[in-house]
């Protein structure tokens, strides 16, 4: 019989997919068992990172012995640490008479890396590596990230004129794009365990730094504030919007007791006198030390252009609408200082899509 085996990959894919931003610092993963060709169960990642999609997909299948001979796809390599019941995936994959798994992506967690398919072989298990690999690379950018680089995965999101623009010089900025484009920006902040602004964007825009999609509200990403000096007062939105999802602020001051009787906002410190390098260096791998895999950039320009320059931005996200501001607004990036085309950093399109009037890019950094 010809198994379909790129069919059910794909499922798998789609499973890790819906999961991307609520699985907190594990990644999110998906599992489909088949046999026979035909579908016996399937998982994803729970909320919050526990159980894990191989978990959840075996104790989907009420019999037991349906197991036996049956074929695994999943997203990621089945982790070889323990669970809160003391087995890791890879030992109950091992036990409940799987014959074969198909494996998209190598986990680079040190504590499985390898290991995972190490016992599944041990045990008698057919391993298939790296399978549809390319089509599953990006539902990991973040955890790869955070686990090789020490750094969150870093998407810049900006919505600015056919011309660049993001805002009129008197800085107003409602609305350059359109409904669909602002909707759509929403799910992308689904996507993400945090979302990063500055001071200057809180005090200028009062934004909530929410997603407000029906239905996706409890999905919204940690908040992080860039706020050196405190500038920042409780009664702006981004303190008091629903839902009540944690708050990170960066300060070079220590916050007052008396700030906020929200505990769930957490005041760092950061040390005065940082380079630009430096500071954001500090703040993206304190991100990373909370297992914050995901990270989206909603700034202005000033801090678009010292992260540009920094090269520490690894997607973009233009939304571009079809209106033309032209020297009467502010850029969506400032001087960046580039000197020769050899040292100019280019971002390469990876998808394309249009809302209505609107076109969104997204582009990653071309390393």
């Amino acid at each position: 019989m010809l198994f379909n085996h790129n069919k059910w990959m794909n499922y798998a894919i789609l499973l890790a997919k819906r999961s991307k931003g609520i699985t907190g610092k594990n990644p999110p993963v998906g599992c489909v068992i088949v046999k026979n060709d035909i579908l016996l169960s399937s998982g994803r990642t729970s909320s919050s990172g526990r159980p894990h999609a191989e978990e959840n997909a075996i104790n989907s299948v009420k019999d037991k012995n349906n197991l036996s001979g049956s074929t695994m796809y999943v997203t990621l390599e089945p982790c070889a640490h323990k669970n809160l019941t003391g087995m890791s995936c890879a030992k109950l994959i091992a036990k409940s008479g799987i014959s074969e798994i198909f494996i998209s992506c190598i986990d680079p967690d040190p504590r499985t890396a390898g290991k995972g398919i190490t016992i599944l072989e041990k045990n008698k298990i057919k391993v298939y590596q790296n399978y549809l690999q390319g089509d599953c690379l990006d539902i990991y950018d973040g955890f790869f990230s955070r686990i090789l680089n020490k750094k969150p995965f870093i998407s810049m999101k900006i919505a600015c004129s056919l011309d660049g623009k993001i805002a009129l010089n008197n800085n107003q900025s409602k609305w350059i794009t359109n409904d669909l484009s602002r909707n759509y920006s929403h799910f992308i902040r689904s996507q993400n365990d945090a979302i990063m602004t500055t001071s200057s964007t809180i005090i200028a825009d009062n934004p909530e730094m929410n997603c407000r999609l029906a239905g996706l509200q409890n999905r919204s990403p940690t908040k992080v504030i860039l706020d050196r000096y405190l500038k920042v007062t409780h009664d702006f939105k981004i303190y008091n919007s629903l839902p009540n999802t944690d708050i990170l602020t960066y300060s070079f001051l220590e916050i007052a007791k008396n700030f906020h009787k929200n505990k769930k906002i957490k005041n760092i410190k950061i040390e005065k006198g940082l380079s630009n390098e430096k500071y954001f260096n500090t703040i993206f791998n304190d991100l990373a030390f909370r297992g914050i895999n995901n990270l989206l950039i909603e700034a202005g320009s000033k801090i678009n252009t010292i992260l540009l320059s920094l090269g520490l931005i690894d997607k973009l996200l233009i939304f571009r609408s079809g209106k033309i501001i032209g020297n009467d607004g502010l850029p969506m990036i400032d001087n960046l200082n580039i000197h020769s085309m050899y040292s100019v950093k280019n971002y390469k399109l990876s998808y394309l899509r249009t809302f209505d009037d609107d076109v969104l890019e997204i582009r990653k950094f071309n390393k």
